[in-house]
């Protein structure tokens, strides 16, 4: 039986997150997004990013012995949509430190976590990417395709007690802004992907590593996705994250049981414009008369809410069940991220008509929370490789969670 009943330390976050969400974020987020539009590069608001270190918000992912909460799946949900909802971007850069400080924390060797994860904690500035699709590859790595030809094609070569790297990356959430990085890279060329692919651990920092130019994007401006070059980049041993050939094997599961998490990308952007147009319908007269007492404005608003309460209990569920592993279905996680980003794009646009002519403008957020809401449909496979996944598991095919 799955219980939704959030917990006192769930709802304490929740409030934590919400507050801060509205109080330090919603402020600057138009700002941002008109300044993203002449330079993708230099629009993050970093101040916002220190006032998230400085209440503990930056850090929730970490081992509780180094200071974090290690949240669950759920938790990660219920607080992911209260930043989602303000501006869907730069939520998703607490969504990359809170799973990839986690992944750190449990799979890395002792000497990894001090050696990235104390530096992190202490740098209230400090961001995590991983880098794993490139100009040629991308969900081919996960659905998966069994060809030596498909996946990533960066390549990974032993030399000694080091691997040297050469590639690129591009996409890369967060990159812009990161100091730490993941990199996925090919080590075994006669494998397929899945099968030869080992994650490796770097500073931003390290010779021959670089970052390329920063996507102008239509939406999600703030979760600052951009290339990644690295020419002859070696890499010690000793900073293989879990093991050769395991980049996406089951130790890397919790990584890629992230599904629900990447669901609540469509949830809470649908959850921001609603309450937008909520707002609006309720503040806006026409002919003496709120907006709201309008039957056709009081019937899409309904709709909207039924879409976003479905959507939050899909989601919900399937974070349960990675949470309790008894009861988990891939299937389940298929259904929540293919629904959220159904939600997001059918709120959104309920929330453009709402708003009327005034819904074209940058003056009101509705065009804002339509632009994030398309980004859905790429995060974390195609939207038709998740339809595609669920129609493969009716026929009893095992699909990747990733």
């Amino acid at each position: 039986m799955v219980d939704m009943r959030l917990t006192d330390e769930q709802l304490e976050l929740q409030s934590l997150v919400r507050e801060y969400s509205r109080e330090v974020l919603k402020p600057i987020v138009a700002e941002c997004d008109r300044k993203s539009q002449s330079d993708p590069a230099g629009c993050f608001p970093l101040d916002a990013l220190k006032a998230a270190s400085k209440l503990g918000l930056r850090t929730l992912g970490l081992p509780k012995e180094l200071g974090g909460r290690d949240i669950d799946t759920l938790t990660h949900c219920i607080l992911l949509e209260e930043v989602m909802a303000v501006d869907p971007g730069f939520a998703a850069t607490f969504h990359q430190v809170w799973r990839l400080a986690q992944h750190i924390g449990r799979e890395g060797t002792e000497e990894q976590k001090k050696k990235f994860l104390i530096p992190f904690a202490e740098d209230d500035t400090c961001l995590i990417s991983i880098g794993q699709t490139e100009p040629e590859s991308g969900t081919d790595n996960t659905f998966p395709y069994r060809g030596v030809d498909g996946g990533i094609k960066l390549s990974a070569v032993k030399q000694g007690g080091e691997w040297v790297l050469n590639g690129t990356k591009h996409f890369v959430a967060c990159a812009s802004l990161a100091r730490i990085f993941i990199v996925l890279g090919r080590t075994d060329p006669h494998a397929p992907a899945p099968d030869g692919a080992t994650q490796f651990l770097m500073w931003g920092d390290t010779p021959g590593f670089r970052i390329g130019r920063t996507h102008d994007k239509l939406g999600g401006a703030l979760l600052m996705n951009a290339e990644l070059i690295l020419e002859n980049v070696r890499v010690p041993e000793s900073d293989i994250l879990m093991g050769v050939n395991e980049g996406f094997s089951d130790k890397a599961r919790h990584y890629g049981r992230g599904a629900p998490m990447v669901a609540t990308f469509g949830l809470g952007t649908a959850r921001g414009a609603y309450e937008a147009a909520l707002s609006y319908a309720r503040e806006t007269s026409r002919r003496g008369k709120p907006l709201i007492q309008n039957d056709a404005i009081a019937m899409r608003l309904a709709d909207m809410l039924m879409l976003i309460e479905a959507t939050r209990s899909a989601i919900w569920r399937a974070a349960w069940a990675v949470d309790n592993r008894e009861y988990y279905l891939q299937r389940d996680s298929a259904i929540a991220s293919y629904f959220s980003t159904v939600c997001a794009r059918s709120v959104c646009e309920n929330a453009m008509q709402i708003f009327g002519k005034d819904g074209y403008t940058r003056k009101f957020p509705a065009e804002k929370f339509l632009r994030d809401a398309l980004m859905t449909n790429h995060i974390n496979n195609t939207v038709d490789v998740r339809l595609l996944k669920i129609g493969r598991s009716l026929a009893g095919e095992l699909v990747s969670s990733l």
